[in-house]
């Protein structure tokens, strides 16, 4: 498999691989949100703290019934090692996507489907207008299936252009708004 065309392999819930991903791509990811959407800063910590505070976060919401990780990997042509294959804390290894899911079943009183929760995605800017979303979103549909779950819902920040762009493309479509509110602290 080349550099172009990165393979997307689940994620594994030690530790190890949870640094990695948290400081390749979760924190990446944070970084380039808080760029795009003002409301979204991080604080000032040192990029150590964000890795290590995430990777107890990561590990129990992989843990949960329902939840998966993945991540996209890819090598320079020539590498050793197989991006779909080799550990993901291989540093001839580049983590250049990550897509969260997890379940949200239906309470009993309602009449609706469960649905499968894309919770975080994300495509390192090299890779970004190559197909890698796409890819991503069917993971995500597979998964929906594999839950038998008849849904995909996300939120995005509505100052996301690009992903607000991306999703209605692909066929996302509103179905409830949420609002917030600052609360003086009197």
């Amino acid at each position: 498999m080349s550099a172009d065309r990165p393979a997307i392999r689940r994620l594994p819930s030690d530790d190890d691989a949870l640094r990695r991903y948290a400081a390749d791509l979760w924190l990446p990811y944070n970084r380039d949100l808080a760029d795009a959407v003002a409301a979204h800063d991080l604080a000032d910590w040192p990029e150590e703290r964000f890795v290590e505070r995430h990777v107890e976060f990561a590990r129990n919401r992989l843990d949960e019934a329902g939840s998966r990780g993945w991540v996209a990997a890819t090598v320079a042509d020539g590498a050793a090692v197989d991006p779909a294959t080799a550990d993901v804390t291989d540093p001839d290894l580049d983590l250049v996507g990550l897509l969260m899911t997890s379940v949200d079943e239906c309470p009993d009183p309602f009449d609706r489907p469960d649905r499968l929760v894309i919770g975080e995605i994300y495509v390192a800017a090299p890779y970004r207008g190559a197909g890698l979303a796409d890819r991503f979103v069917e993971r995500a549909v597979a998964d929906a299936r594999d839950h038998d779950c008849e849904q995909l819902r996300l939120d995005v920040d509505v100052d996301n252009e690009r992903a607000l762009a991306f999703y209605e493309r692909i066929g996302f479509e509103d179905y409830r708004k949420q609002m917030t509110m600052a609360v003086d602290p009197g």
